[in-house]
């Protein structure tokens, strides 16, 4: 079994903003499988599915951010995933607006779900997607935990798309497969119309 964890914070509070561009792509993932509401257990909600290939849990942790690796710990234990099957998706002030990095090993980069996810699971080589959102311009908390500027929606939209696609490459084939194809590759905007909303 594989697991595939989207970072943000519960609540409508934080609903679409930067930092739960995880959220985001979780929920794009069940849209686009027709997997329902889910099922909350573990202070998280998940939904099961064959994705890639593979039976495939998605998860959005509901215990806040700085507490994600809880959550995670627990499915990963209760479900005896091993770590080289878990991926972490969540988003980084390091990258311009839309990009994606893929990474199967290193530091949590300042990010604080992450770091937390790296200390309940006792290691480093955990595999993640990072969705870039743009260096701060002021305060760093209250820019992740606002909404995109009109001109972002576009790429993000556009960068949660591909980050679906990159975590069904990681089920299917692998992380250094997804590393291959898809950190170096870059995506325009197809339109603005799209079947999920940022």
């Amino acid at each position: 079994m594989h697991l595939i964890v989207g970072l943000g914070n519960p609540g409508r509070n934080y609903a679409l903003t930067r930092h739960n561009i995880g959220f985001e792509v979780i929920d794009f993932i069940a849209a686009s499988l027709s997997l329902g509401k889910g099922v909350t257990k573990f202070d998280g909600l998940s939904f099961s599915a064959s994705f890639g290939g593979q039976r495939t849990l998605l998860l959005k942790p509901l215990t806040y951010m700085n507490l994600s690796g809880v959550c995670v710990k627990s499915y990963a234990d209760y479900f005896s995933i091993p770590v080289e099957n878990i991926l972490i998706i969540y988003d980084d002030t390091s990258f311009d607006v839309g990009s994606l990095r893929i990474r199967k090993t290193g530091s949590a980069g300042g990010h604080n779900g992450m770091d937390n996810i790296i200390f309940h699971l006792g290691t480093e080589h955990i595999a993640r997607i990072r969705i870039g959102i743009g260096a701060p311009v002021y305060d760093k908390k209250n820019y992740v935990l606002s909404r995109f500027a009109p001109e972002d929606i576009a790429p993000m939209q556009e960068a949660v798309k591909q980050a679906a696609k990159a975590a069904e490459c990681f089920v299917s084939a692998g992380v250094d497969s997804a590393m291959n194809a898809f950190n170096m590759k870059t995506k325009k905007p197809t339109d603005s119309s799209s079947d999920f909303s940022l």
